[in-house]
């Protein structure tokens, strides 16, 4: 892992004053300290000298901390700061001083506690402090390609077959077998009724045989000895699934995550008998994983926003995947095929949402269509009138017909990629720059720990291949706006982590975060 602090590198460490608040302030965390005086500068300027020319032995770092009424540092921490190199260069010293400081925020949450903690340490025990952090990229491939081939393997569910696994769509199967089955009754003889029951007898069948093979993936997920990726998704319609199995499908298969032989826990492969199990797989599938990679799609859900929760709960990373919508005509063109249930459910729900009112929005609309709201009306109402004649959602049939038929079916199209696009961009931007509950603590440690969002199957690829393998890149940046310093990944630019500048709240949190339990039971005895 490398981190980059340019504010740090623009600090002119020849200069007394700005080396003594580099040191006090960025490396050792002091926030409450004596101001810089004159008088030292002659003194201090020996060390400038001394740390331009030949560089800083161990010895005489110490000698240069304790000057500035600093703790000393160990020889272990000297080393692995300034990677094992014998004397520090001034010129290097921001490089130190970043270096310490993403580590600080990666592990402990506060600089001045991740200081106090680890300076003291002997190599041992400060590689155990930092052990999730140090394992070099190449150990790390090594191990993955060395694991053994599982036993057992998924039986793989047809991309298109997928929504089978859905109890919501298992649901309507029933319902809508039902109604055919009423209609016969009255009319036993009619061909088109009985064309739609032999299709649904069909489909009968073939719920059945991806139901076997979901409940038989599952009990093969159970009996991995390895977990390294849990998808969280929300899946109740067709398209959801099949949306969902085309972007596990599309992940996996870059060559940058092939070849980490990762094992990875996919929803639309897995199903059980009853919502209890399902909770219990899912949960155990949360523990075990290494990470969440989270699915914005066109809603979520409590149980999907949950696991994401519990993720970062546990200290583990959460990438969130936020499609982007580059071309508009490309993403009509797919909606073109989507179910008509779609449009029936996505508009009103964007209405209800404040979507397409919205002021940023309005004007690409209108230079579509003037009156897109009217036009989206009628087209909302004809569907309405086609459902009462034909109410059957599972019955495609005839809705090929529907489309061609109703003249405005691409410009509606056009219509809701447009509003997909702003809405993704939107959320976005949403979760990655202005959601608090985007930062949630990790709840062992007290460290903030934050979700990085990408926006294209490739970025994802790429985010999860280094951050399986220990190769991420981080900035430190200082956000004044916000009061805080982030710690940002650099493909996702997202914050990673985050130490408060606010200091009655760190120091509230502190003391009360990680209070031992005996301190606990003391402080509960006394109150008795």
């Amino acid at each position: 892992m490398n981190f980059d602090e340019p504010r740090l590198s623009k600090i002119n460490v020849r200069d007394p004053k700005s080396l003594y608040q580099l040191i006090v302030m960025e490396l050792c965390g002091e926030k409450y300290f004596r101001p810089f005086e004159e008088k030292t500068t002659g003194q201090l300027q020996a060390f400038i000298e001394m740390g331009s020319v030949s560089g800083l032995n161990y010895e005489q770092f110490n000698e240069l901390l304790l000057f500035l009424d600093q703790d000393r540092v160990s020889q272990a921490f000297f080393d692995f700061f300034c990677g094992m190199k014998k004397c520090l260069k001034l010129d290097e010293l921001s490089e130190l001083i970043s270096r310490f400081r993403g580590f600080a925020m990666l592990g402990f949450g506060d600089f001045r506690f991740a200081y106090k903690r680890l300076c003291r340490h002997g190599a041992d025990r400060l590689l155990r402090e930092l052990d999730p952090y140090l394992r070099s990229s190449a150990s790390i491939l090594d191990e993955l390609g060395k694991r053994p081939i599982a036993a057992l393997k998924i039986e793989q569910v047809p991309k298109d077959k997928t929504w089978c696994l859905g109890y919501i769509s298992k649901d309507l199967y029933k319902r809508e077998i039902a109604k055919i089955k009423d209609a016969l009754e009255k009319v036993p003889s009619d061909a088109g009724l009985l064309k739609q029951a032999k299709y649904y007898s069909e489909l009968g069948d073939a719920i059945l045989e991806t139901e076997g093979k979901g409940l038989r993936n599952t009990d093969t997920y159970l009996t991995w000895d390895y977990m390294d990726v849990y998808i969280a998704t929300s899946m109740r319609k067709r398209w959801e699934f099949l949306d969902t199995a085309e972007f596990v499908l599309q992940l996996f298969a870059k060559d940058n995550i092939r070849r980490l032989n990762l094992r990875y826990f996919d929803p639309t492969q897995s199903q059980c008998t009853s919502r209890i199990d399902k909770g219990l797989v899912e949960a155990l599938m949360l523990k075990r994983a290494h990470c969440t990679v989270y699915m914005v799609q066109e809603s979520d859900t409590m149980g999907k926003d949950s696991e994401l929760a519990s993720t970062l709960a546990q200290g583990k990373p959460v990438i969130a995947y936020v499609p982007r919508i580059d071309d508009i005509d490309s993403r009509a063109r797919s909606l073109h095929q989507y179910p008509l249930e779609f449009f029936e459910i996505r508009f009103p729900a964007l209405k209800a949402e404040g979507i397409l009112d919205h002021p940023k929005l309005v004007p690409k609309l209108e230079g579509l269509a003037s009156n897109f709201l009217g036009l989206i009306e009628d087209f909302l109402g004809s569907l309405v009138a086609y459902r009462k004649q034909q109410p059957l959602s599972l019955w495609t049939e005839k809705d090929d017909d529907f489309r061609a038929k109703t003249a405005t079916f691409d410009l509606i199209c056009r219509i809701l990629a447009t509003v997909e696009q702003f809405n993704f961009d939107k959320r976005a931007g949403t979760l990655r720059d202005t959601h608090p509950l985007s930062l949630q603590v990790h709840l062992e440690s007290g460290v903030a720990n934050g979700v990085l969002v990408v926006r294209t199957i490739a970025d994802c690829a790429d985010l999860l291949s280094k951050l399986l393998t220990n190769a991420l890149g981080f900035t430190i940046e200082h956000d004044v706006e916000q009061g805080c310093t982030l710690l940002k990944e650099k493909i996702s630019q997202s914050p990673f982590r985050a130490v408060t500048n606010y200091e009655k709240l760190a120091n509230s949190f502190w003391n009360f975060y990680l209070l031992s339990k005996d301190y606990v039971e003391e402080t509960k005895k006394c109150q008795i």
